[in-house]
């Protein structure tokens, strides 16, 4: 199918630029939008279309659910407002595009508009968050400049060296360990349905590049299910150690972006070593699972306005709709049952004992991960939302943002009780899990039922010079989470008054920066106005062309 009509959301935003925010009529546009895609998006996607179409229903549900949250959200951002009105249809049209193209110029043509919207984007926020979009950028001139490898030297170079663009082009965008800074960088500074939009949908085109480049250019060698598999659990493991001590609570779900993508990526490479139903629905429906409870989060992050971890706290006394809302999305993203994204773990978990994955390693670290990832929500949760307010945290809860999470809670509710929504196209057999959620149910109302009827007591603090509770007393973000990162060396923590941990590859993109740089200079010295090195230039690109062709 032609992604031509996919640039619907570009017409209704051109249509409401000129209009005044209060008749939230981009809204209303991109809710009509999202409920186009997710229908046309599921049925294709269960009528055996592919892929793309679940992409598709992915972007749409994030859609749906961004819609009535973007009013009164940008009516804080009053002088960028009408630009962001513009820009995110153009970026969500652009990456229904990509999803739906064939490989070819239109769609490098695509990929790179895509990136270049998405920097956009991120350095709307100001000087604070040229960082980020700086990052950002570099990680899409690498993620290009693999993909041109991949695409030009198709049916010119070996299989080798197309799987190795590949990688990279779509790795990086996947966020692929050692290439995943830029995720961490970027997501903090934009705002938070950009940020949605960048860990729930842009991140995932990475993934579904690197599935379809398999009909595109044929099998991948083994070493890329290798590279793939090895390379996404070290991620996953570095990315969850590494984000408790992240303070920024955007941060921290940025970094665990960064896990859960390594988990998709590994089930991709372990596919790819040996294809089996099983190890392809942990890949489609962890993707699924994350794009929704990741906006979930994303967008919940952005009703704060303090959004660093140790200046939070009680915050579900003081919005209970909200807490609820965020511990239903945690709870999810630590892959506790019958969450989709524990049946997506516990898929993967039987796919690895099934093949020759390394069994030990591939399960071990499997196992660290889920540990880890319990670990790293219950400090997140437990330091926002519970305890008493460190301090006086403004919180803009409206009621179209309550209806956004809603409808992004409700359809991963769904997907927890009916995961054949996404695994019956795949032929991976599944159990009623709604029959696990009634029994969870249960289990916790016994529980609190026999907590209420337990004796409450109560007894006089011992005075020995002890003062009522404070905030002060409660754990910071670093104070939580220092007995875990004390068991990686390979993490510096440095204690002081403001106490911080350093990130061991904070250099990756400021080193590619400076790669880039002086390549820009190199090409910069073919503007000398030497007639004859335009005459040699012009030989050599004939010889090459020539070579090229004869070839």
């Amino acid at each position: 199918m032609s992604p031509l009509w996919t640039f619907l959301p570009l017409v209704l935003a051109l249509l409401s630029i000129g209009a005044p925010w209060r008749f939230r009529g981009l809204s209303l546009f991109l809710g009509i939008v999202g409920l186009a895609w997710g229908v046309l998006g599921g049925m294709g996607w269960a009528s055996g279309l592919g892929a793309p179409y679940l992409y598709l229903f992915l972007l749409g549900a994030l859609t749906l659910g961004l819609a009535p949250y973007l009013p009164a959200y940008l009516a804080h951002h009053p002088r960028e407002a009408h630009l962001y009105g513009l820009l995110l249809p153009l970026f969500l049209a652009s990456m229904a595009g990509v999803a739906l193209a064939s490989p070819g110029l239109g769609f490098l043509f695509l990929w790179e508009g895509m990136a270049l919207l998405g920097y956009f984007l991120i350095a709307l926020e100001g000087p604070n968050a040229l960082a980020g979009a700086r990052a950002f950028f570099l990680a899409s001139r690498l993620s290009g400049a693999g993909l041109y490898l991949a695409f030009l030297g198709h049916g010119h170079v070996g299989a080798d060296w197309v799987w190795a663009g590949l990688l990279l082009g779509f790795g990086v965008k996947a966020a692929l360990f050692p290439f995943h800074a830029w995720l961490p960088q970027a997501h903090p500074v934009a705002i938070s349905p950009v940020s949605a939009l960048l860990s729930g949908a842009m991140t995932k085109l990475g993934l579904l590049g690197l599935y379809q480049s398999q009909y595109w250019f044929g099998p991948p060698p083994p070493w890329v299910g290798w590279v793939l598999l090895l390379l996404g659990l070290l991620g996953a493991v570095y990315a969850l150690v590494r984000g408790l001590g992240e303070e920024d609570l955007k941060g921290a779900l940025a970094y665990s972006s960064v896990e859960n993508l390594g988990l998709m990526l590994a089930a991709l490479g372990a596919y790819f070593l040996k294809p089996m139903p099983l190890l392809l629905g942990a890949f489609f429906l962890h993707q699924v699972a994350h794009a929704l409870f990741k906006g979930l989060l994303f967008l919940g992050a952005g009703a704060l306005e303090e959004r660093r971890i140790s200046h939070l706290g009680g915050l579900f006394r003081k919005a209970p709709g909200l807490g609820a809302l965020a511990l239903w999305g945690m709870g999810v993203g630590a892959g506790l049952p019958p969450g989709p994204v524990f049946l997506a773990e516990w898929q993967l978990y039987q796919g690895f004992l099934q093949g020759p994955f390394l069994v030990p390693l591939a399960a071990g670290a499997l196992a660290l991960v889920g540990a880890l990832a319990l670990y790293f929500y219950v400090r997140l949760f437990g330091l926002a939302f519970l305890g008493l307010p460190r301090g006086e945290a403004a919180l803009h809860w409206t009621q179209g943002m309550r209806l956004s999470l809603g409808v992004l809670a409700g359809l991963l509710l769904l997907l927890a009780l009916v995961p054949g929504l996404v695994l019956d196209p795949l032929g991976v057999p599944t159990y009623p899990n709604w029959l696990l959620l009634i029994l969870v149910g249960v289990l916790a109302g016994v529980f609190y039922r026999g907590l209420l009827r337990m004796p409450m007591r109560a007894y006089g603090t011992w005075d020995c010079g002890f003062q009522p509770l404070t905030p002060r007393m409660q754990p910071n973000g670093l104070g939580f989470a220092e007995p875990a990162l004390r068991l990686f060396p390979f993490l510096r923590l440095q204690v002081g008054e403001h106490p911080r941990l350093e990130e061991p590859l904070a250099e990756v993109y400021p080193g590619v920066g400076r790669i880039y740089a002086r390549l820009a200079a190199w090409v910069q010295t073919l503007q000398s106005g030497s007639l004859h090195l335009y005459l040699l230039l012009q030989l050599l690109t004939l010889v090459v062309v020539l070579g090229v062709v004869l070839l």
